[in-house]
């Protein structure tokens, strides 16, 4: 009888830890708590993880940052410009 105890258990042992392979651990990017590699919300602070098949997409927020300066670059320049030219005009005159 023991021989079909174990025999029973041998074949169920494959799909157990087929069941637990499937259930690594990672660590919640918000909290820092152990979670299932599996899973789709953290249970700890409920909050929806990143899917890890979808490509992350580059941030953009450089644009206006560089936008922004090359305005201010060019509209200081462009002062300095006039500036020295009117300068020039007052010293020509004088």
């Amino acid at each position: 009888m023991n021989r079909a105890v174990a025999c029973i258990t041998n074949l169920t042992l494959p799909a157990r830890h087929a069941k637990y392979k499937l259930m690594n651990m990672q660590t919640c990017p918000y909290c820092k708590e152990k979670i299932y590699s599996n899973a789709l919300v953290c249970r700890y602070c409920k909050r929806e993880l990143p899917d890890p098949t979808r490509p992350r997409m580059r941030s953009m927020n450089w644009v206006p940052a560089v936008l922004a300066t090359a305005i201010i670059v060019s509209g200081s320049a462009f002062i300095a410009y006039e500036f020295l030219k009117e300068r020039r005009n007052w010293v020509d005159r004088g």
